[in-house]
């Protein structure tokens, strides 16, 4: 047999034979050795090759490793630890290759130089050693992991690009310097429950020894060593792009304990992007157990590649083994899916069941769209399969309701009332469940995948995040003829939208100072930038005066948070202080957190829904205090009888009595901030 398993026809077999799901891989430190282990069931020969350093090229030690039950393994002194290591493998058909080990909890700088053939080499670190630094405190909360979430979405290293290097002793876009900036305490005070971040795991399509910020006309294109990080590399160590200190291979670990730490102190839970249905270059695994890893007869692919094969045994144990190891050992809060439609229900089921024995509340959700090489009966498809393990779905029913859609310049209800948007947009407002029953004329026109959800905690709500346009930008290139200050009206309107659904919401970061993204040819994809109507209020001078709506690989100029518009009386006022304002009465309240489709059904009742004005009011009751929402997408004026000091929140910043304005959300009730 030659060292593919390509030509093997029951993986299913093959698993039967060979899996080892029980033993522990990657290091163990115990008893003074550190033990080292590999599955590869077909190997003639494994050894490890240990580096004093890890730009040497010459290894200084060489171990041959013996194997029991289909797995490699040696123990070696732990004098050996901070030095770095791979293995090397001697297939059957005598070819070798050399790898990264899969367990890896620290990998040593890489550059991967534009080339899919390179190998990085793992650290040995002890992850109970002190030097790895102390479990994060707990988050201490009594929020459900259904409804409650109220997530700010980030890619760490935006946060602080931007700024001004001479005012921290940190490197810029890292953890520490987030910190430093004083990220928690913002947080806290914007109301948010959970802090989503892009994916932090080794990233392939990085270099390590490059720190600088790209600002605008500095990017390379493709060699941009800038990424969000959805090319992986190794799924236990985390991307050195984000950490301050990277001569010690501790500090992966240790910088982002503190971090997540300093998160719980202030009451913000950490939810983790994670990248299982691809890799960057499959060589990654194949370098390992060539077709074992991949779906390779997949018809369709994630990216350029083939599917990770989550369905073989040992694959699945490396996707839970690496969540475990997130939550046991960062006391992480949740994770977001990336793909989650090429993960089958199986995976899915275990990840909850194993993750939840650890930590009942954890957030779970994913991108569960109708794209997939499985049978979409057997993975958690929005519009054909639900669950019962509260994993929610991204919905995008609701984000191209309230914007338009991510792939062209076509307007949301925020700007143009539309028959099919208002549609989505009325389901999304019960949180799509299935057995809300509307008025007869209102229930045939629902699409099941808009209302799709047999339970309201499978419902992720948002308006953007940092795939596509910011709403700020799609504002810009999908209308024409608002003042400044009209457009602000449309905005704020848009984040009520989100925010006033029954559901679990997600903003993306710098929703609260109208974040955007200006265009930069010198980046990748500056050719799906979408130009504005408008002037350049902010001069940030956009290249082509255009917006990017794919911005994984260009500057740090248009991916960092814009926080010179703070600068912006208007902007302060009537976007971030309301942001706060939204985002408070949504947390002191019942109103939008119900966790069962029979409370929403019992509490949320229309009063009114006429797609032909665009108009919806509904009432939502709390025990004995009830608030109405009324929406306004049509180009008319709505009477309704209120008076001023009955408004709880408007996207209006003017408000006349009995007048509900054209593009305008009203709501109004009872409302203490400070109860």
């Amino acid at each position: 047999m030659d060292r593919q398993t390509s030509n093997i026809n029951d993986y299913q077999e093959f698993d039967n034979r060979y899996a080892n799901t029980q033993i522990q891989l990657g290091l163990i430190y115990e008893d003074n050795k550190i033990k080292v282990s590999l599955w590869q069931p077909l190997a003639n020969k494994v050894e490890l090759i240990i580096f004093d350093h890890n730009e040497d090229k010459d290894p200084c030690k060489t171990f041959l490793m013996s194997k029991k039950d289909h797995v490699w393994s040696i123990e070696i002194d732990q004098s050996y630890d901070q030095k770095f290591y791979q293995f090397r493998i001697t297939h059957q058909d005598n070819s070798i290759t050399y790898c990264l080990d899969p367990y890896a909890y620290s990998i040593g700088k890489f550059n991967w130089e534009q080339k899919e053939d390179k190998v990085a080499k793992a650290a040995f670190v002890d992850i109970h050693s002190p030097k790895s630094g102390n479990k994060p405190r707990d988050l201490i909360s009594s929020l459900n992991n259904s409804t409650d979430p109220l997530i700010y979405e980030l890619h760490i290293r935006d946060f602080s690009s931007l700024l001004d290097q001479s005012q921290f002793k940190s490197r810029l876009g890292t953890f520490k310097t987030a910190i430093n900036k004083g990220i928690f305490p913002y947080l806290e005070d914007l109301a948010i429950t959970h802090l989503q971040l892009l994916p932090i795991h080794a990233t392939y399509t990085v270099n390590d020894y490059d720190t600088k910020i790209y600002l605008k006309g500095q990017a390379t294109k493709w060699s941009t060593n800038y990424n969000w990080g959805y090319d992986p590399h190794n799924y236990f160590s985390i991307n050195g792009i984000y950490i301050d200190n990277l001569d010690d291979p501790y500090q992966r670990i240790n910088e982002f304990k503190e971090f997540v730490d300093q998160a719980h102190k202030h009451n913000i839970g950490i939810i983790l992007d994670v990248v299982y249905n691809h890799m960057m270059t499959n060589s990654i695994f194949n370098n390992i157990l060539d077709g074992y890893y991949y779906r390779n007869d997949a018809k369709t692919f994630p990216v350029s590649y083939p599917p990770l094969a989550d369905n073989r045994l040992m694959v699945r144990k490396l996707i839970i083994d690496s969540l475990v190891y997130f939550v046991k050992e960062f006391n992480v809060d949740g994770f977001r899916f990336d793909l989650s439609c090429f993960l089958t229900k199986q995976t899915l089921d275990e990840i909850r069941e194993e993750l939840r024995k650890i930590k009942p509340n954890i957030v779970l959700h994913g991108e569960a769209w109708q794209f997939s090489d499985l049978d979409y009966k057997d993975s958690y498809i929005k519009g054909i399969t639900t669950n019962n393990i509260k994993f929610a779905y991204f919905n995008d029913s609701i984000r191209d309701a309230i914007k338009g859609s991510d792939h062209s310049n076509d307007p949301g209800l925020i700007i143009k009332n539309n028959k099919t948007l208002f549609d989505k947009y009325l389901v999304s407002i019960v949180g799509g469940i299935k057995d809300y029953i509307f008025d007869s004329q209102y229930n045939s026109s629902h699409t099941d995948y808009d209302q799709y959800a047999n339970d309201i905690g499978i419902n992720l709500a948002y308006s953007h995040c940092h795939d596509g346009m910011t709403l700020w930008d799609k504002i810009n290139v999908s209308s024409k003829g608002l003042s400044f200050d009209e457009r602000i009206q449309r905005y704020r309107q848009g984040l009520m939208l989100s925010i006033l659904t029954v559901s679990r919401q997600l903003i993306l970061g710098g929703s609260e100072l109208l974040q955007s993204k200006p265009n930069d040819i010198s980046g990748m994809d500056d050719d799906r930038a979408q130009v504005s109507y408008y002037d350049d209020y902010f001069n940030e001078q956009p290249d082509k005066n255009s917006y990017h709506s794919n911005s994984y690989k260009t500057s740090d100029y248009v991916n960092g948070i814009k926080w010179d518009h703070l600068n912006d009386p208007k902007v302060f006022s009537d976007v971030y202080l309301f942001t706060k304002q939204l985002n408070k009465f949504r947390n002191n309240t019942k109103y939008f957190r119900y966790a069962t489709n029979q409370e929403v059904i019992q509490n949320l009742k229309f009063d009114l829904i006429d797609p032909d004005q665009g108009i919806i009011i509904f009432k939502v009751f709390d025990q004995d205090k009830n608030i109405v929402v009324i929406h306004n997408f049509g180009e008319q004026n709505y009477e309704y009888k209120f008076n001023p000091e009955d408004v709880i929140l408007s996207s209006r910043t003017k408000i006349t009595k009995g007048v509900i304005n054209a593009h305008s959300t009203f709501v109004l009730g009872e409302y203490n901030e400070n109860n």
